[in-house]
Formats: C-alpha cells, structure tokens, sequence
C-alpha cells in the first residue's frame, strides 16, 4: 500500500467506499497510533472533515474538533494536529490552505479508512450557563473503525 489511511472524526459518506466489497472492524488505540505516526512518517496521512473548520459559522464544529483532537492527545497519546485536515500548501505564494472535504476521500482497493468517534457525557462544571458547555468527551468512548477496500473479484490483489 503506498498511501496512508484517510483519517475522519465522527464522519463517513457513501463517497468515500469502495464500488466492491469492504471490510469494517474495530481497531485498538494502539493499532490507530501505529497507523498515524506511520502514516505520518511517509508524509501520507490525510485527515478529512465534514465541516468547513474555517469558515466563521462553523466555529462550534471547531470547537468540537479541537476537544476530540485534544481527548487523542491526553489519553490515547494520539498527536493530531489542525493543519492534519487542511489541505493547500504552505509552499503556494499565496498560502491559501482549506479543509480537505470528507466527499473527496474515494477509497481504492486495498486503501484504508480509519474514523474516529467518542460518546459525550454531561460536563463537570453542572451550573453552567451556556448549552454548549453543557456536554463533554467521555474519553474512555473513543472508538477507532478502520475499513478496508477490498480487491475487486476476479482482479489480483
């Protein structure tokens, strides 16, 4: 395999399967960790979102990707950054980057999805005043889902 899982919070689109057969199963956090920093080593790890986290009317969608990505870091030694999920380069002379768009992550036989999700749990601080804050990551409901396309039948693997 010569690319890096595509990586998504909470996220899958029919987009992004496979036209054949694909396998799905849950993986530990450690085998996740493997994946990424491999992946990050081959400069192949692409991190995709949902959400235009950018744009100014997303900021609670921010908010939320920053908490999952901070729940990875804290307790699944997971280091994923912001800049994982843009896509653009900082080589352009004008530096325009943007989020990499879930819908564009087409998997091709034998390349990898790996989808992060967490249940939420009500936050410690109960008195507080604003609905947002009124949720936070149950940390231990980390899950990891990684699929798999399958070579098509009938062609080499």
């Amino acid at each position: 395999m010569t690319s890096g899982p595509v990586l998504s919070f909470w996220d899958l689109c029919f987009n992004n399967l496979p036209q054949g057969p694909f396998e799905r199963r849950t993986i530990a956090a450690d085998e996740a960790r493997s994946l990424i920093d491999a992946a990050r080593s081959a400069g192949t790890l692409r991190c995709v979102s949902s959400d235009d986290l950018l744009a100014p009317n997303r900021e609670r969608q921010r908010r939320g990707h920053d908490a999952l990505r901070d729940v990875l870091l804290d307790n699944y030694d997971l280091p994923l950054r912001f800049e994982d999920f843009l896509s653009g380069s900082a080589d352009r002379e004008d530096g325009v980057q943007s989020v990499t768009p879930l819908q564009v992550a087409r998997l091709q036989p034998g390349e990898r999805m790996l989808g992060v999700s967490c249940d939420y749990v009500f936050s410690k601080n109960p008195g507080m005043a604003d609905p947002e804050n009124l949720f936070a990551i149950d940390a231990e409901s980390v899950g990891f889902d990684l699929i798999t396309a399958l070579p098509q039948r009938g062609t080499a693997p």
